[in-house]
């Protein structure tokens, strides 16, 4: 009988029965809530900050002046709030005071640039010196590591109301720069502090806070899913030495998928009698699935059938392997499918695949470059449509374009 193992609301594995116990002390150890429920048979880990109530918010008491940047002291309080909230820790951004009477703890925060400082300074004002020792060191030790000057102060100020207040001034800096050089360096090291004023009388418990696959590696799989209580039977049919319990990685899905645009530009040719109108772009096909995708077939699709022409590094069937690019001495580039291609293309389709056989991997993007689309006829009142569309035959999958073209023609009256 196997428990499935559940971390937060995500399923992480199964582990046999036998080994409840020996789990539950180990990962109580490693700083989890561990909650066997036999009922269900499952088991529940939460890191040791779910349950936690952490506010973050800018500091109210602080007046607003021409050196206060609010729009990036927001930025650095919601990279705080996803880091913390990774952790498993209610983390609640407020503009309002009155949610921190209820707060584990609260975090103020507020940003300065001014003009006649050289390197930038964080100071930190706190109200429990022995539960912030932890938080103090790893304060000093970050900003050192970040070029800033730091200063701490404590205060006498509600002891059941454990608050920092942050405020950090900095020398004149693009906006821009100063996220790049210091704004998410302050983030991480104001979430890494906060951690450690949770976590530092047990700093094992830290383990809780990071991916449960890093332990899977530590156990073994058991091939016995069943309990044995008699004794005379256990004799009979032991476990083998070396298998003890395992913590089963969860399973990848494969997905088979692909995201298809169009990027193009139109160019106009003032003529005496006409206009002449041209489009040349690219059309990308970009692998978002986990799977390989192998030998697109590319169609495009006008309407009306007959009002364009299309062109560019395609060659016909029947010349392609020597007139294609050569690379590592295979033919590469595209071709259209079929020998009637013109055919098709008066009648407002063109079918277009690889010379040779093209894959492409996961997160790869492959382009068919330097399209080239002429309109036949310009002068006309029309509206011009091309589609896109992507056939990969062997995994029976077909996209289209995400985007497509359109142009509306209209006669000079």
């Amino acid at each position: 009988m196997d428990f499935r193992v559940k971390v937060g609301n995500k399923e992480a594995g199964t582990i046999p029965y036998e080994s409840l116990p020996a789990f539950t002390y180990l990962f109580r150890e490693l700083g989890f809530n561990v909650q066997p429920d036999n009922g269900n048979q499952k088991v529940q880990l939460c890191s040791a900050l779910h349950g936690k109530k952490i506010v973050i918010s800018s500091d109210y008491d602080v007046k607003r002046n021409t050196f206060r940047k609010h729009l990036l002291e927001r930025k650095v309080l919601e990279y705080i709030q996803t880091f913390l909230s990774a952790c498993g820790a209610k983390v609640i951004l407020i503009d309002e005071k009155k949610e921190s009477e209820s707060a584990d703890f609260h975090v103020y925060l507020s940003l300065f640039e001014v003009p006649v400082i050289k390197e930038p300074t964080l100071e930190l004002i706190h109200n429990s010196k022995i539960s912030n020792k932890k938080l103090l060191d790893i304060f000093h030790y970050e900003c050192t590591r970040t070029g800033t000057k730091f200063k701490s102060d404590e205060v006498v100020r509600g002891a059941n109301n454990p608050f920092i207040n942050i405020q950090i001034m900095y020398p004149i800096i693009t906006e821009e720069d100063f996220w790049k050089k210091f704004g998410e360096k302050y983030a991480m090291s104001i979430t890494i502090g906060i951690l450690a004023r949770f976590h530092g009388s047990s700093p094992l418990s830290v383990l809780s806070l990071v991916p449960i696959e890093i332990f899977s590696n530590m156990f073994v799989h058991s091939q016995n899913t069943e309990l044995i209580l008699d004794p005379a039977l256990q004799k009979e049919k032991r476990l083998p030495e070396k298998k003890k319990f395992l913590l089963k990685k969860p399973t990848i899905n494969k997905r088979k998928e692909a995201e298809v645009f169009l990027d193009y530009h139109i160019f106009i040719e003032e003529l005496e009698d006409r206009n002449k109108i041209k489009l040349i772009g690219n059309l990308h096909i970009k692998n978002i699935g986990t799977e390989v995708l192998r030998n697109p077939v590319i169609c495009l699709r006008s309407t009306p059938s007959e009002s364009i022409k299309i062109s560019g590094q395609i060659l016909p069937p029947n010349v392609a392997d020597t007139l294609g690019v050569m690379k590592n001495e295979e033919t590469k580039g595209w071709k259209y499918m079929n020998d009637e291609w013109f055919e098709e293309m008066e009648k407002g389709e063109t079918w277009i695949c690889p010379i040779q056989s093209k894959n492409i991997a996961p997160r790869q993007t492959e382009s068919l470059t330097n399209l080239q689309i002429s309109v036949l006829k310009p002068e006309e009142n029309s509206n011009i449509r091309v589609e896109a569309f992507v056939f990969f035959k062997e995994q029976d999958l077909e996209i289209s374009s995400s985007n497509q073209i359109s142009l509306l023609l209209t006669k000079k009256k």
